[in-house]
């Protein structure tokens, strides 16, 4: 197989992933509830773009050559640069802070039930062992704490006593 074929293939493989990649997340996104339709390749086109017009640039200036490899790492040092200056862009922007913040909502929204639901799966499957929960261990060491204070303030009332009583 000669190097511009497998050049070829892949820049194919590359192409179709990123393709497959902005179509998950575009079912993904279309899946939450109460989420406003968003084009999720409004974001990544520009930047695929950069990198299919780079990639087609340097298969038509002919057979690639042996080094491969330098090239390959050559675009992904470009590719990186180019994210890292659009993502910064992006992240500055009033409507990626919107965004984030009604991720994180929705995360929150999420996750209260979730963690309770697992909580209380842990508490009866420590029940069903005969193991204390982290609620009881927690309440067995405040009663102690309290019995301490309490045996603290008795020792001082017996010795404020015994003054009282030597004094006499």
């Amino acid at each position: 197989m000669d190097s511009s074929a497998a050049t070829q293939q892949l820049f194919d493989l590359w192409k179709r992933q990123i393709e497959e990649g902005t179509k998950a997340w575009a079912r993904m996104i279309g899946e939450v509830p109460g989420a406003a339709a968003v084009d999720p390749t409004a974001f990544w086109r520009p930047l695929m773009d950069q990198g299919i017009t780079a990639w087609s640039r340097m298969l038509s200036q002919g057979p690639a050559s042996p080094e491969l490899l330098t090239q390959w790492k050559q675009f992904l040092d470009q590719w990186i640069e180019a994210w890292s200056k659009a993502l910064g862009q992006a992240m500055g922007t009033e409507a990626f802070a919107q965004a984030l913040g009604k991720y994180l909502d929705q995360w929150l929204v999420t996750q209260g039930p979730a963690r309770k639901a697992g909580e209380q799966a842990m508490e009866s499957i420590l029940q069903s062992l005969g193991l204390p929960s982290r609620a009881q261990v927690t309440d067995v060491a405040r009663q102690l704490v309290e019995l301490e204070e309490r045996v603290e303030r008795l020792e001082d009332g017996i010795a404020a006593l015994l003054k009282r009583a030597d004094g006499k």
